[in-house]
């Protein structure tokens, strides 16, 4: 699975959400030239390694115009070539609640979790 390139990041927050623990990762620090803002991890429980990211970019200078933050999703259920994908752009991710609501959303789309809600647990 393709996923984020990061060095270190700071667990911020942890959503329970059905059997997945969702970690909000910020101040992040990257080993490429990708700004991450914020980062969601999830990782199912009894795993030790997340099975899907989404992550807030800033956009590139040369992408703006679309928005200022960009969303990609990075999962072992995407192909290689869809991981790692744009899914959305826009201003709005700039707000961390924002992204932090879609991205539960796209983790209740993506793992299934229709019957569940999220909970935060620190």
């Amino acid at each position: 699975m393709q996923k984020p390139n990061i060095s270190t990041a700071i667990p911020k927050h942890r959503y329970k959400f059905g059997a997945y623990t969702i970690v909000v990762l910020e101040e992040i620090q990257s080993s490429n030239d990708i700004e991450y803002i914020y980062l969601l991890a999830g990782i199912k429980d009894g795993h030790n390694e997340p099975e899907v990211y989404i992550s807030c970019e800033k956009a590139q200078p040369g992408s703006i115009e679309k928005g200022s933050h960009i969303i990609r999703v990075f999962a072992k259920q995407l192909d290689s070539e869809q991981s790692g994908s744009v899914i959305d752009q826009s201003d709005a991710w700039a707000d961390r609640d924002a992204f932090i609501s879609y991205g539960l959303s796209g983790f209740q789309q993506m793992l299934g979790l229709v019957d569940e809600e999220p909970y935060l647990i620190s």
